[in-house]
């Protein structure tokens, strides 16, 4: 059975005010559509022609925006709620491999803090700290109503940025530590068992790289 025209229209003018992975943008297609037949079987019962049967099943919807405004919403919090998790949940893997690596090898090759290591420091507790803050911050807006607009939504975008931001602050900072803890002094470490978390951090930049990016597609469409 075909698709009524009347419906491919209103699934396309959806398709465009969609935002996401183009997988779940599909997802939501196809289940706008399997309810848009289903209710113009039910109008055809009393209706003959199919067409004006799928013109009543799309004012029963009611208007594109609105339905793609509902469905970004959830997308939204969704994309905000995993990455926070991520982004928090990444710091204790950070601070274990780090602690293993650096505390099983050589001892520490300063007598004083150098000003590199202090700024180093610095910037992994910031990091740390926006974070955690904002992660928390985002699980705590995404866990409200559906819909429920305004500051609650800007909790929850405000809230992923920022851990998204702080966790790259920790994965830079960790690369300016072990740089130049392995210029100045390269006999300090065993890079043996650095090389794993050395990996890690550079991976999980480039990830949280491309995460923020995406969820700012996400959240600003026309600025991506």
């Amino acid at each position: 059975m075909s698709t009524p025209p009347a419906l491919e229209h209103y699934a396309d003018r959806l398709a465009r005010r969609l935002v996401g992975p183009p997988a779940r943008r599909s997802a939501i297609i196809d289940e706008v559509l399997d309810g848009l037949l289903c209710a113009a079987e039910e109008h055809a019962r009393s209706c003959p022609d199919p067409e004006e049967a799928a013109r009543a099943a799309v004012a029963e919807w009611g208007p594109p925006d609105e339905i793609a405004a509902a469905y970004n919403d959830a997308t939204l919090r969704l994309s905000a709620g995993r990455l926070s998790l991520l982004a928090v949940g990444v710091l204790p893997l950070l601070a274990v491999s780090y602690a293993v690596a650096l505390l099983g090898g050589p001892r520490g090759p300063w007598p004083s803090h150098p000003p590199v290591l202090m700024a180093g420091i610095g910037l992994l507790g910031f990091g740390c700290v926006l974070c955690l803050t904002g992660g928390v911050a985002a699980l705590r807006g995404g866990g409200g109503l559906p819909g429920a607009a305004g500051r609650r939504a800007a909790a929850v975008t405000s809230g992923t940025c920022a851990a998204l931001v702080g966790v790259l602050c920790v994965l830079v900072a960790l690369i300016v530590l072990l740089l130049n803890r392995g210029l100045t002094h390269p006999g300090s470490l065993d890079w043996g068992a650095v090389a794993a978390p050395a990996a890690l951090t550079v991976l999980a930049v480039a990830y949280f790289s491309v995460a923020l990016r995406r969820f700012l597609a996400v959240v600003r469409p026309d600025r991506a």
